[in-house]
């Protein structure tokens, strides 16, 4: 009986939860890409619909589709933990997922009810949650409804939490953000030095790059820090090989000296709404655009596309992770 047949046939028995009958899993290969890209379904919410998790190999060639059921709106920030395991967020609903190497998920990780969005992982086994938002509410119209902390009336403080390497809370740190163009947005995205203890880190959109010690808990000056008006936009971050801060801009990304946050190269992509991006693997990185659904491998010596695919769904595309080995 064919896979597709059995799972039918075990549904119209009700021998198993809807759960139980999603699509056959398909391990992680080495290179493998993850794309974030819930399937947007609700015309009163334009951030809510079934989750989904797009793999794709290293060439971008679609190879499985992870379905989720116990999400409400996008999921994103999908990274590898250096253990192999794939952590992806649902910041709406409080959701903290994970998958095996062999595709399949594990039990979600337990955190404090906060709007986590991302993961940044020490060379220690010590990893760090960013919130996501941040405030009251947003100063520009959206067509979604932001969450509320339980039992506050607050979106959340954009606070850094430290997690040893077992997952216990060690620290909540009070990092202060910049809000981004729709105040709300908290610490969106970082990245850990090589000394493993200064974190850049952004809040989506705004014009400011910022450092935090994590050993002495403590603002650093900011890498950049741009006029609202100045038409800058930082989104992701990651570093490279080569120890440059590459950023992600909207229209491209920018290889930053890590010191002076002078430009070292730039890598204009051609379209605006280029925001998550891989950590480097072997020069290259892999890049999606939310407004198109696009997803880019970018060569970093070259500067090249070398890779690219579209994912069908606009503005969904929150987040890509390479596999590795």
């Amino acid at each position: 009986m064919s896979g597709l047949r059995r799972r039918t046939v075990l549904a119209g028995l009700g021998a198993l939860p809807f759960a139980a009958l999603q699509a056959e899993t398909t391990a992680f290969s080495r290179g493998d890409v993850l794309v974030g890209c819930t399937l947007l379904k609700d015309h009163a919410d334009d951030h809510r619909g079934r989750g989904r998790i797009l793999h794709y190999d290293a060439d971008l060639r679609l190879r499985n589709t992870l379905w989720i059921d116990d999400t409400t709106h996008i999921v994103q920030g999908v990274r590898f933990a250096p253990d192999g395991v794939l952590w992806a967020f649902d910041a709406f609903a409080y959701k903290i997922l994970r998958y095996g190497r062999d595709g399949r998920r594990l039990a979600d990780f337990k955190a404090p009810a906060r709007s986590f969005a991302h993961v940044t992982f020490a060379a220690d086994g010590r990893f760090f949650l960013g919130e996501n938002f941040v405030g009251t509410a947003s100063r520009v119209p959206l067509r979604t409804t932001l969450p509320f902390m339980p039992g506050t009336q607050r979106l959340g403080d954009g606070h850094l939490f430290e997690f040893s390497a077992n997952g216990r809370l060690l620290h909540e740190h009070r990092t202060p953000v910049h809000g981004g163009m729709g105040g709300f947005q908290g610490l969106t995205a970082s990245a850990l030095a090589a000394d493993g203890k200064t974190l850049y880190y952004t809040s989506e959109s705004g014009p400011r790059i910022m450092r935090w010690n994590v050993a002495a808990r403590s603002s650093l000056p900011d890498l950049i820090t741009a006029a609202d008006n100045s038409g800058r936009f930082f989104f992701d971050l990651a570093f490279d090989g080569a120890g440059r801060l590459l950023v992600v801009t909207g229209l491209g990304v920018d290889a930053l000296d890590a010191t002076s946050g002078a430009v070292l190269r730039r890598y204009p992509l051609g379209s605006f709404g280029w925001a998550s991006m891989s950590q480097p693997v072997n020069d290259a990185v892999y890049l999606s655009n939310f407004f198109s659904g696009e997803i880019a491998r970018l060569d970093l010596q070259s500067g090249a596309i070398t890779a690219k695919a579209d994912t069908g769904t606009k503005k969904s595309a929150s987040g890509v992770a390479v596999a590795p080995g």
